[in-house]
């Protein structure tokens, strides 16, 4: 803790420093915008992978899911909604796992340290988002835990400069029902915006008619998703802002089960509130300081059913779920021969519970300092160079430092070069640390946290003036692994180890014609094993072609997966995946400066039935047994929006 403290001492005149926004980066120029906000285009240029997927994007699209806008749309990046919209979803970035992705909304953490392996996105809806930013390779240098992979961003829609508004409603084949609006205006004390969405739908049956057994309801998988909340920004001064976020979720979400089931349910509120102040103190330096609360709590319903069809309680609203809050106070100052130094101090608090799985109400702090030089070199100006470490404090998990060295340098040709190494860490989640089951403790609080190193490197440029292409490969070595063994979580010796590449080409044909092709390969490994791991494809590819026009436009995707395999306890290793899908999107914009616009979009266009998952059940007799979990079958969904 002396270390800490020292640390931090050492720390916090700089994390009274800030920069001009007004300054470029050499090819990179930010204008008006906050340090935060800025961060991953200002990684981007310094080495990081970032990819984007803007507000536009999403609503010519139809897409009203965050997991349907990333599945297809970010090269490396692998994403696989259990049962189509509005569940779970499972994530892999360059052949990670999921619980090596870290999810924020607009900056704030939202799936949990203590259930870091929990994916939020049955919860966020599209209608207010901005942008979603992804950062691949190792990010835990600005944040923290998790980070080992990527992290992927979710920017909500900022008040806007003049007075605006959206009133969106569809329909769609699986039941659904959607309607969403928002109102943004403001004058001499402000900008403020308000938002509201409500979504359901009825869903589908995620079984084959053979799986059910006599004593499950046939329960389709649907959700009712209501959403609200407002922004307000102050502009305080020259230089000074104030930006608050209130945001509230609640969904019911159905969980089919097909064995010992007549309904199981979750119902969940979640609420992000956030109150940021920025100042740009001089040309030269700056700060931002962030407070922030997110809690996500569910109460866990399951009816069970006997084969006579007579019902008995399992659960009866059991709770789960967790709350975090901090403050994070992080500043950069220009030096006068144009190097750049950022810096600052992270706290949050975490607390979570889980009566389903027997995890008893726990609460933890983390503390953390960070600094990033960025040397401005006279030899080479074109050169972004970065050089950062983070020390880590956690009350469960103990303390630990990482680095990280990043470049971003022009080549000749056009081309581009980014590269970065590091470490990185994933602290042990509730269930390690705290889980009870019949048979005793089987959580250990002594746990390390695991480590890994990261490597990436990119190489992009044109191809005469409509063509971009790039290539890649990754590197990533995790250690110190968290396993049970004989009951009870350890770490381990065991390594994992993830190695690949990407491949991407962009042609923007001329007369609104655009196509886009990626593959990427992960090879992701255990040690010792010969097998991939489980769930994670070794070869996935997207494509996409498009026309856009003044008013019109329509897209083709397809995503392709390999072969992927799961490990079940009473049936060994079990193959699934090797599949191509299809989806297709048009939109219509009508009316004055296009207020009103129509976009169709068609899911799984040749109505293929797959399997998105294996897992094991047993049967009244108490037997054993397989099942696969089903896509989304064919459907659409028809959109009407006018802005005003």
């Amino acid at each position: 803790m002396k270390r800490l403290f020292v640390f931090l001492i050492l720390l916090f005149p700089f994390a009274a420093a800030a920069v001009d926004h007004r300054m470029a980066l050499d090819e990179l120029v930010v204008q008006g915008s906050a340090l935060e906000e800025t961060l991953p285009s200002e990684l981007s240029a310094y080495g990081a992978d970032l990819e984007v997927i803007e507000g536009e994007q999403l609503e010519q699209t139809g897409v009203s899911d965050v997991g349907q806008a990333l599945q297809g749309s970010v090269p490396g990046l692998y994403l696989n909604p259990r049962t189509g919209r509005g569940d779970y979803s499972d994530i892999s970035i360059q052949g990670s796992r999921s619980q090596d992705v870290l999810w924020l909304v607009d900056g704030v953490r939202i799936n949990n340290r203590l259930f870091g392996g929990t994916s939020p996105l049955d919860s966020i809806s599209t209608h207010m988002i901005e942008r979603i930013e992804v950062l691949k390779g190792g990010q835990g240098l600005f944040y923290g835990t998790q980070a080992v992979a990527g992290v992927v961003n979710i920017v909500l829609r900022r008040p806007s400069e003049e007075s605006e508004g959206n009133l969106t409603g569809a329909v769609g084949t699986l039941g659904d029902r959607r309607l969403a609006g928002h109102v943004s205006d403001g004058n001499e004390h402000g900008r403020w915006l308000v938002f509201g969405e409500h979504d359901h739908s009825d869903g589908y049956r995620p079984y084959r008619n053979d799986a059910w057994q006599a004593n499950a309801r046939r329960q389709q998988r649907g959700f009712s998703r209501r959403s609200y909340g407002g922004r307000y920004r102050l502009d305080a001064g020259k230089g000074k802002s104030l930006n608050a976020l209130f945001l509230r979720n609640d969904v019911e979400a159905d969980y089919p089960r097909p064995a010992d089931n007549f309904k199981s349910v979750n119902d969940r509120d979640e609420h992000i509130i956030s109150l940021k102040w920025d100042h740009q103190v001089t040309e030269q330096s700056g700060y931002f300081i962030k407070t922030y609360f997110h809690d996500w709590w569910t109460d866990y319903t399951r009816l069970g059913m006997d084969t006579d069809g007579n019902v008995s309680i399992i659960d009866d609203r059991s709770e789960w779920g967790f709350e975090d809050y901090g403050v994070n106070v992080t500043g950069r100052h220009i030096l006068d021969g144009g190097s750049e130094l950022l810096a600052g101090i992270d706290y949050q608090r975490y607390r979570g519970k889980d009566e389903v799985v027997d995890i008893a109400s726990r609460s933890e702090a983390v503390t953390a300092g960070f600094v990033q030089v960025r040397p401005k070199l006279a030899f080479s100006p074109s050169t972004h160079l970065a050089i950062g470490a983070r020390y880590n404090h956690a009350e469960f998990g103990g303390s630990h430092s990482i680095w990280n060295l990043s470049l971003g340098q022009p080549l000749p040709a056009g081309l581009e070069l980014q590269a970065s190494l590091g470490t990185n860490f994933r602290l042990p989640t509730a269930d390690e640390l705290f889980r009870v089951t019949d048979d005793g403790a089987n959580g250990n609080e002594n746990l390390e946290p695991e480590q890994s190193l990261n490597a990436n490197l990119t190489v992009s440029g044109p191809l005469g003036q409509s063509i971009q292409w790039r290539l890649g490969g990754f590197y990533r070595e995790i250690e110190d692994l968290i396993g049970r063994r004989n009951g009870r979580f350890v770490n381990t010796a065991d390594t994992t180890r993830v190695r690949g590449g990407e491949a991407g080409l962009r042609i923007d044909g001329g007369h609104g014609w655009k196509f886009s092709i990626n593959a990427t390969y992960a090879r992701a490994r255990n040690k010792g094993a010969s097998g991939q791991i489980d769930d994670i494809p070794e070869w996935y590819a997207n494509a996409s072609l498009g026309w856009e026009g003044n008013s019109r436009g329509w897209q083709l995707n397809a995503r392709h997966t390999g072969d992927m395999a799961t490990t079940l306890e009473d049936f060994g290793q079990q193959s699934y995946g090797n599949r191509t899908l299809f989806d297709a999107s048009a939109w219509l914009e009508f009316g004055a400066n296009g207020a009103n616009r129509l976009t169709l979009r068609l899911e799984n266009l040749t109505d293929r039935e797959y399997a998105n998952g294996i897992s094991q059940s047993a049967t009244p007799d108490d037997d054993p047994f397989r099942y696969e979990t089903l896509g989304p079958p064919r459907n659409a969904q028809l959109e009407y929006s006018r802005s005003f």
